[in-house]
């Protein structure tokens, strides 16, 4: 979890519960409902959140995304 929020993604992976669930060897479901890492999941998303109202991503695609509104900024239609 820490590796992923620090932005340590593996190839083609993502800072999300998917590349966490890979990552740690365990089925993705369980870490939803009343499944036994919901904590994790819980825990996860609070930090991200944390990370993200903070102004920054570990994830260097959603950095780009969050850029994009303000480079178009300004830009009108095409004529």
């Amino acid at each position: 979890m820490d590796r992923l929020l620090l932005g340590g993604l593996p190839p083609g992976g993502r800072c999300d519960i998917k590349t966490l669930a890979r990552e740690s060897g365990v089925d993705r479901t369980a870490f939803y409902g009343t499944r036994p890492y919901t904590h994790l999941r819980e825990e996860f998303e609070t930090r991200l959140a944390v990370i993200r109202e903070a102004g920054d991503t570990p994830d260097p695609r959603d950095a780009g995304v969050r850029r994009l509104p303000a480079r178009t900024t300004g830009i009108g239609p095409c004529s």
